[in-house]
Parts: structure tokens; C-alpha cells; sequence
């Protein structure tokens, strides 16, 4: 689903993706400049997050999704190639593609990465919130059918059903995640010594958690009845629980007496 603009095809979910790439680097620049941090380190950080961040969210969507995917058309021309390229990914498998690419930045360019984490932070649930919004004008990801008030519709969505009420999923979660970003944009903004990186885990691991039993959609993978992002959510919360001693601290160095 999309629009068409000087001739050109331009999706929603693509579309949605690059106004969050681009709000989250300019939110995530502007604090890294108010920290005194090194802005070209920023950079390199950052086309490192998004390299592995990619391959991360493709390979997890391709993980869970093997059974319904036809690699034998995929192959079988370079457009269908590239329109599977272009499209399935799971945001999760980003945040793990993205905490491998630390440790190779460090050792690479010998950036102390940890420091910038309290930066990017609040810029990733602004992109995260954006992909989620394409995800609802796209129809991926979509929810169950419902009878309540609250409720989307579509009528030429490739991915979800058409002309039914389903539960807005979606954009519930983006509203959320928003609400998340911003409340980690203040905590780094007015110095308040919370870790904004298990804050966003924490609140996030449980918001997914619960959604997933609205979801509709069936490609997402399973294991023992919860789906693979709702075991990676509890991974998420167990990893929060033992290192509870560190959430009202922080273990990045920005100077919070300036």
C-alpha cells in the first residue's frame, strides 16, 4: 500500500521507515551534541546500527517465517528478489543485530560505545514508533478480528484481511513506544540518573509481551504456545530482573553536574 508521487510508487511502510531514520538521528545528534559527545563517532555508530540492524531483523523474519516463504520464486528473478529484500522483517531481530554491532564498533574504531547509548536510545522508539505506523498503513503485523469500538479496516491491503475489523495493533503499540521515547528523551535531557537502556527494555518487553496475544497475523513463529517475540520478551525482562541494581543508575559517563 502506498501512493504514487511524480510518477513513483511510494509505500507507506517504506516511507514511514526513512521519517523515522531520519527524526530518530536528528533527536539522537541533538543530544549527542548537549553531552559534548563526539558527533562522528555518532555516525559511525550509527551505519553500523543500521547495517546490522537490517541484516538482524532479516534473518530473525526469515528464522521464523522459513515454512511460508518460496525461495524458488524469490530466486527466480531479480525483482522478486528485491521485493523480498524490500520487505518482512522482525523488529526485534534489528535490536539484536544492533547489540552485536557494539562490540565490533569498540574493537574496530575504538569508540567507547557505551556512552552513546543513553543518546540513541530515545531515538530508537522514535524509529521504532514510525516503523509501527507503516506496519498499520501496510496491513503487516495486523490484529485479531474484533467486535470492539476500537478498531482498523482495510480494503486493498495485500497482508491483512480487507473489509474486516481488526485490532489496531499496530498502532497501539507505535502510541506506546512514543510515549516510551519520550519519556527517555527527558530522563537524558534533564540528567536524571535512570538508565534509559533498561527502562526501554523493561517497558517495552512488557508492552510486546501483551500485544502479541492481539496480534492476527500467523507468520511470526512459535514456541510452546507464546509466540517468538513474547519468549524474547520474557529473555528481556529476565535480563532486567538480574541487573535491577543498575536501573536507577547509570553506567554511562555524561556529565550530569553541568
Amino acid at each position: 500500500m502506498g501512493f504514487y508521487f511524480l510518477g513513483t510508487f511510494i509505500p507507506y511502510y517504506g516511507l514511514c521507515i526513512v521519517i523515522g531514520i531520519v527524526c530518530a538521528f536528528l533527536l539522537s545528534n541533538f543530544l549527542c551534541k548537549k553531552n559534548n559527545l563526539d558527533t562522528d563517532d555518532f555516525i559511525i555508530i550509527c551505519a553500523y546500527l543500521f547495517a546490522f540492524g537490517f541484516f538482524g531483523a532479516k534473518v530473525l523474519y526469515i528464522l521464523v517465517s522459513l515454512k511460508n516463504i518460496d525461495f524458488k520464486i524469490i530466486f527466480k528473478s531479480m525483482k522478486a528478489f528485491n521485493a523480498f529484500i524490500n520487505s518482512g522483517f522482525v523488529f526485534y531481530g534489528g535490536v539484536i543485530g544492533g547489540i552485536l554491532a557494539f562490540p565490533l564498533v569498540k574493537k574496530i574504531h575504538k569508540i567507547d560505545v557505551k556512552n552513546y547509548i543513553p543518546v540513541i536510545v530515545p531515538g530508537l522508539c522514535i524509529a521504532h514508533a514510525f516503523g509501527r505506523i507503516g506496519c498499520s498503513l501496510a496491513g503487516c503485523c495486523h490484529g485479531k478480528i474484533t467486535t470492539g469500538h476500537l478498531y482498523f479496516r482495510y480494503s486493498h491491503s495485500l497482508a491483512a484481511p480487507n473489509n474486516v475489523n481488526l485490532f489496531p495493533v499496530q498502532g497501539i503499540e507505535a502510541f506506546f513506544v512514543f510515549l516510551i521515547g519520550i519519556s527517555c528523551f527527558i530522563i537524558v535531557q534533564k540528567k536524571i540518573k535512570l538508565n534509559v537502556l533498561y527502562l526501554y527494555i523493561l517497558s517495552y518487553s512488557i508492552l510486546r509481551f501483551i500485544l502479541e496475544f492481539y496480534r492476527g497475523d500467523s507468520a511470526r513463529g512459535s514456541l510452546l504456545m507464546l509466540s517468538t517475540s513474547q519468549i524474547i520478551s520474557i529473555a528481556g525482562l529476565i535480563f532486567v530482573i538480574i541487573n535491577r541494581n543498575k536501573m536507577l543508575t547509570t553506567n554511562f559517563k555524561i556529565d550530569y553536574n553541568r
